[in-house]
């Protein structure tokens, strides 16, 4: 039982950072930088990355760093490399590739932003979000619950239209599905987020600026995700050590509870979302009434 502790362990306090960085991370932005309007108490590289932070610890995607890990923690147990400094290293470049999922909606984003400026569709109150946005999340929702039951029956879920470099190795696929889904979870409130940046640095210097805060902003949310993954990793090797064969029935229990994780994690996400974020605002919106 006590890989099972050790599973319960690290996602229990990946889950209480990830509350933490909700809690800080976008909420003390929110009520110190935000709401105050004090954009320019920061210079704007610092700012950037205090949006990018907020961003990535938002409330549109809380539920899905406890899937994302419980999904990392259960994957590519064929090819586990058995010391801690190669957990590490794995770990960093499964962050990467998930990091490049994030930066791929990141970019859609700015894309968007670039040609509709200030009249882009993002609410700041997620209860007036636009039924495309509110599709996505339902979608991005839908993925993590079908990837979840995936990982529960044991299954792979191959997804051969990935760049090449992401390789052959199918869980790579999945992680930077993870990242997609990570951001397109939370682009209700990483779209109002960044359009707010772009915005103002438009307004107070020139395009060079606002694509200079937006590399930053992405590259954030990105950092963190590689930051994420890389302390996952760490944990785990600190905790599992050699995984020896005779602890494949135990590695199939926490599997399937990964798997349920998952399963929950998507559901929220589509009970929320078809809603109407109303109980979704309550929760984790405070300062909106």
């Amino acid at each position: 039982m006590r890989n099972l502790f050790y599973f319960l362990v690290i996602l229990i306090l990946l889950t209480l950072g990830s509350f933490l960085g909700y809690y800080f991370g976008f909420l003390g932005f929110i009520y110190n930088v935000m709401i105050p309007e004090a954009f320019g108490n920061f210079p704007l590289v610092i700012l950037s990355m205090v949006f990018g932070t907020a961003a990535f610890f938002s409330p549109c995607s809380f539920t899905v760093l406890p899937a994302y890990v419980s999904h990392y923690l259960t994957g590519d147990n064929e090819e586990q490399v058995h010391t801690q400094v190669g957990n590490i290293a794995k770990g960093f470049y499964f962050g990467f590739i998930a990091a490049l999922g994030v930066l791929a909606i990141n970019l859609i984003l700015g894309v968007i932003i670039a040609t509709l400026g200030a009249a882009a569709p993002f609410a700041k109150d997620p209860r007036e979000d636009i039924p495309l946005i509110l599709g996505v999340r339902i979608v991005a929702g839908l993925i993590i619950a079908y990837l979840g039951l995936m990982t529960v029956l044991g299954k792979h879920m191959e997804i051969p239209v990935l760049p090449n470099l992401i390789g052959k190795i199918s869980f790579g696929k999945s992680i930077f599905l993870y990242g997609v889904l990570y951001n397109g979870a939370a682009i209700g409130c990483t779209g109002p987020i960044l359009l707010g940046l772009i915005v103002y640095a438009l307004t107070t210097g020139s395009f060079a600026s606002a694509l200079t805060a937006f590399t930053i902003f992405a590259l954030t949310m990105g950092t963190l995700m590689v930051i994420l993954t890389t302390i996952t990793a760490t944990i785990t090797a600190a905790f599992k050590g050699t995984v020896a064969q005779k602890l494949a029935p135990l590695t199939l229990t926490v599997q399937k509870m990964a798997g349920y994780v998952m399963i929950f994690a998507g559901v929220t996400i589509v009970l929320f979302t078809l809603q109407g974020n109303r109980l979704f605002v309550t929760i984790f919106f405070p300062f909106l009434k």
